[in-house]
């Protein structure tokens, strides 16, 4: 049994990167990438019941980052091959501005450190007013503060201007530190 959920689970990770591969390649196939991160997760499921959920999750997610090198590496070799003749044109560099220091300076404070405390405070003013014990308040938050993290600092990076990101991140922290301090 244990043998044939891994055949199974290798074949779902193998047609989960090459769907996901598949809509790379083809533009607007976005079908194809649907179905092929639905199968890289349900792969998750059957690699942990052939293997355990620990080891499991480990190949699931291992094999398909591989499954994708490697699609990506035959794709490279293929491009070389065909379009050696069609390189872009010699441009010479340019050293950035001081406005453009400046401002990834800013992007970088904001988008890492100050990303840092807000979803520290947040996390654990979220899980400060749950009914539960100390032991599940504080598990939660261990949990959901580097996933708070991640999601601010991806939006932080992804706006075109800081003005935004920059009231959004001073909102949130006068939020979090009301219901941290202040007791509702």
């Amino acid at each position: 049994m244990g043998v044939l959920n891994g055949l199974i689970a290798l074949l779902l990770s193998t047609a989960a990167a090459g769907l996901i591969y598949y809509s790379w390649q083809r533009r607007g196939q976005l079908w194809a990438a649907t179905i092929g991160w639905l199968l890289a997760l349900f792969s998750t499921f059957v690699w942990s019941r052939a293997l355990g959920p620990e080891i499991g999750v480990t190949y699931a997610i291992f094999l398909f980052i591989c499954l994708a090198w490697v699609l990506a590496a035959l794709n490279k070799e293929a491009a070389r091959t065909d379009s050696s003749s069609t390189m872009r044109p010699y441009q010479a560099m340019h050293w950035p501005q001081i406005r453009d220091y400046v401002k990834h300076s800013v992007l970088f404070l904001l988008s890492v450190p100050a990303t840092a405390a807000i979803s520290m405070m947040l996390s654990v003013a979220l899980v400060l007013h749950l009914p539960l014990s100390m032991l599940y308040k504080v598990t939660i938050a261990i949990f959901l503060y580097p996933l708070l993290w991640g999601a601010l600092s991806v939006w932080v990076c992804a706006q075109e201007k800081l003005l935004k990101p920059t009231i959004a991140c001073v909102g949130l922290t006068i939020i979090a530190s009301l219901a941290l301090f202040i007791r509702l």
